[in-house]
């Protein structure tokens, strides 16, 4: 056997020994939700995502010091392999990793490597394991689905749920539907995430096609379902990509993510593999995504709206919902991060349950653009302000490290053209996003409404992580008096090391205009005060994980005591 056919076969055998470990952190969720084992979930979150990266490496190293290799004849033996196996994009993507691991700056190509993805379209994609379900009695209905559920030894009443279930659809149906045959499909296998279960399904009439959830959490000593999340935007929003991938122990991801498609026609494929762990097929996915956009389109790429950022230049294409970030060369002197803080920081937010209030982000090493796309303002600023950063080579503009990650509106743009009563709601979010960032143990650092965006949803979401740092780690303090200084000076009078906030500033550099300011005030005036913060680091500190709940409380079937 040739060099390069043991290396196909080895990188196959490594795919699997990384699947393996994938599902064996998976397959432990539903123990997990059981017992309530929060910390060991969170745990188990941080080891997956760290998964597929230390798969890499420890192969590599294996490899490091070999003779030299052809991967043109190692690409045509891995797909020989690979021929008609359902896990094959993901072999694939699991290659592409280590071929640019081991040859750094060298570029993918379909010769070497798997670029186009053309070969992954006629392979048998199969479809998710589901149960059907028919009947005119909505409660008997939810009842057979729970019964019949990866949750249903688990849940505490089932004809209980069923009922509050049954009580909730006809509130949302409308009038006289309840009179007709209704039908619905559910997956076998149930998602987890966080402190919740989930129970993924869709729901037919004769004339429409309904996606729904049934989340299901530990309440008061119970385990119960907790919400009827209801239609695609509601479902959406459990899929967002501002929330911590999901556990599922389906073998067949691709499939999975397809069908899910289905449900939610709006997301992406590589949204949908990332929602379920599989973040760096999503990326390969993303990817050729992209490049087959640049085909279809001809506008060009702009600077980002909003006030520009000190740390990151920021571009995006009008056509496509996606901005592309690329560290500066230089800070200003009032920054204190370095290039190696900032990609700590993102990798943080990568591992980190970001709780529906952080923007995931896909990191790119070498990644391309054709120059003749770029405004000349663009080209100008990447130029000024990041030319370290970037090559040219022929018509291609080659960028060395650079993140994306959906587009948003900036909240600062969003709040000078929203109507009044959006205006209470997005200040209300962003307060919430606050305290929900809080109690995850997350502190923005820079909490300026600029580095904040509003989601499609209308949700408050944060994407400026160059100063993010843990809450344990703040010092939150009070302005100190006496006559020693001036509260308006420039200069503060008195000792401010690193990690000292001061909760009562927020007030003046948050809200210069004073009726945006009485607006968040109204829900949220303990975010300008010592001792609202406190009160986070306090649950912290006696391990309290919250709920940050992906629907709002007015969808919960249940209240605190499980009534």
């Amino acid at each position: 056997m040739k060099r390069e056919e043991r290396l196909a076969q080895a990188i196959i055998e490594g795919f699997e020994t990384y699947w393996q470990s994938f599902y064996s952190i998976s397959d432990g969720a539903p123990q997990r939700f059981v017992e309530a084992d929060w910390p060991g979930s969170q745990k188990a979150a941080r080891e997956r995502t760290a998964l597929y990266n230390r798969s890499i490496v420890a192969f590599c190293e294996k490899l490091s010091g070999g003779l030299p290799v052809d991967w043109r004849l190692v690409r045509q033996h891995l797909a020989s392999e690979l021929a008609g196996r359902f896990d094959a994009p993901l072999v694939k993507t699991f290659y592409n990793s280590i071929f640019r691991k081991l040859n750094g700056r060298l570029d993918l190509d379909d010769a070497r490597a798997f670029v186009s993805g053309s070969d992954n379209r006629s392979l048998p994609g199969g479809s998710p394991p589901i149960m059907r379900y028919s009947t005119k009695d909505f409660a008997e209905f939810f009842r057979q689905i729970l019964r019949d559920s990866a949750l249903c030894d688990c849940l505490t009443d089932i004809d209980q749920d069923a009922l509050r279930l049954a009580r909730r659809l006809r509130e949302i149906m409308p009038d006289g539907l309840e009179q007709s045959a209704c039908h619905a499909e559910m997956l076998t296998t149930a998602f987890y995430r966080n402190k919740g279960a989930y129970l993924m399904g869709r729901f037919t009439t004769s004339s429409s096609q309904t996606p729904f959830a049934l989340s299901v959490g530990h309440v008061a000593g119970k385990v119960l379902v907790d919400a009827l999340i209801w239609g695609e935007d509601r479902l959406s929003i459990l899929f967002s990509f501002t929330r911590a991938y999901f556990m599922v122990s389906d073998r067949n991801p691709i499939a999975l993510a397809a069908y899910l498609g289905t449900m939610l026609p709006a997301k992406k494929s590589w949204e949908l593999l990332s929602a379920i762990g599989f973040f760096k097929h999503g990326k390969t996915e993303f990817v050729r995504g992209y490049r087959e956009h640049l085909e279809m389109s001809d506008d060009q790429f702009l600077l980002a709206e909003g006030i520009k950022g000190q740390v990151m230049v920021v571009f995006y294409l009008p056509s496509y919902q996606v901005v592309f970030k690329v560290i500066k060369d230089r800070f200003p002197a009032t920054k204190k991060v370095t290039p190696g803080d900032v990609k700590k920081a993102y990798q943080l937010v990568k591992s980190h349950d970001r709780v529906g209030r952080m923007a995931d982000t896909q990191e790119f090493h070498e990644f391309s653009f054709p120059v003749s796309r770029f405004a000349p303002e663009v080209l100008d600023e990447l130029h000024n302000l990041a030319s370290d950063s970037f090559r040219i080579e022929g018509q291609q503009l080659i960028v060395r490290h650079l993140y994306a990650e959906r587009l948003m509106t900036p909240l600062n743009l969003y709040i000078q053209t929203c109507s009044e009563p959006d205006l209470r709601l997005v200040l209300t979010d962003y307060g919430d996003a606050l305290k929900d960032l809080a109690a995850a143990n997350i502190f923005p650092g820079d909490m300026l409404l600029k580095n904040f965006g509003v989601t499609r949803h209308g949700r408050v979401v944060f994407y400026d992580y160059d100063e993010i740092c843990y809450l344990t780690e703040i010092a939150f303090r009070s302005i100190p008096g006496g006559d020693n200084g001036d509260s308006l000076s420039a200069e503060p009078w008195f000792d401010v090391a690193e990690y000292d906030v001061f909760p009562e500033e927020f007030s003046t550099f948050l809200f210069p205009d004073e009726k945006l300011k009485e607006r968040f005030s109204d829900k949220h005036a303990d975010l300008f005060t010592v001792s609202g913060w406190q009160a986070f680091q306090d649950q912290l500190g006696a391990g309290v994980i919250s709920d940050v709940l992906p629907y709002p409380p007015e969808d919960r079937l249940v209240n605190s005591k499980g009534d």
